[in-house]
């Protein structure tokens, strides 16, 4: 069953791929977890900084 959840398609100079790619493989990891993985690590960092501005 497909997933309803939302997608995002990217694009990458060929240069850039090629090191996620390299990256990739030596975390054992497909490049879309890994850039799962990067995003999220962002989204993370970007709310908590945003908490932070709100709370002061």
């Amino acid at each position: 069953m497909p997933s309803e959840k939302p997608r995002v398609q990217i694009r990458f100079e060929e240069d850039d791929f090629r090191f996620l790619e390299k990256w990739a493989n030596s975390e054992f990891i497909p490049v879309t977890q890994l850039c799962r993985s990067i995003i999220l690590k962002a989204v993370a960092r970007k709310r908590e900084e945003e908490e932070n501005k709100e709370a002061k």
